[in-house]
């Protein structure tokens, strides 16, 4: 009887156990090879909108023969700078404020590396948005919520804009 115990015992461990334990550990290293993938591409994207938006204020600056006094009021500027036109009267009312000198000539190169720079923000920003969502599911769906080891969320606060929620300026 003992005899029968034992051998329904390691076949249970053999059959059962073991490849629960099995599906359980590669279960486990992909879903969290997945978030860590996520969570780095997120950063990544996250860097780039970083340094689009130096490179913008970089080109406003150069352009407009601004200086680094004015970096404040161009962080109030920027999330208006993204959703309207860049011929808007309050740009350039914002340009004549901080620079009384300011070279009409220059208006139009300044003009076309925003529009540049501008439309690569919007792409990154709008897949960095859809990579939190990714990774929000990642750590909500079963069975991954259970095996995920970093369960902390991708921080990034999107600069809301017309633009980036349309497709277009309204």
């Amino acid at each position: 009887m003992i005899g029968y115990l034992i051998v329904y015992f390691i076949l249970f461990m053999v059959f059962v156990v073991l490849p629960v334990g099995i599906v359980t550990a590669i279960l486990y290293a992909r879903y969290n090879r997945r978030e860590r993938k996520i969570r780095g591409e997120a950063e990544a994207h996250r860097r780039i909108l970083e340094s689009t938006y130096d490179r913008i204020w970089f080109n406003v600056k150069r352009h407009g023969g601004l200086s680094e006094q004015h970096r404040r009021d161009f962080n109030d500027i920027y999330p208006d700078l993204l959703n309207e036109t860049l011929d808007s009267e309050a740009f350039v009312d914002w340009l004549l404020k901080c620079n009384i000198d300011f070279d009409p000539d220059e208006f139009v190169p300044l003009v076309e590396s925003i529009e540049h720079d501008r439309d690569k923000f919007i792409g990154h920003q709008r897949r960095i948005e859809s990579l939190m969502k990714e990774h929000r599911l990642l750590l909500t769906s079963r069975p991954s919520k259970w095996l995920i080891r970093d369960r902390s969320i991708i921080d990034y606060v999107p600069i809301e804009t017309d633009y980036s929620r349309w497709g277009k300026r309204l």
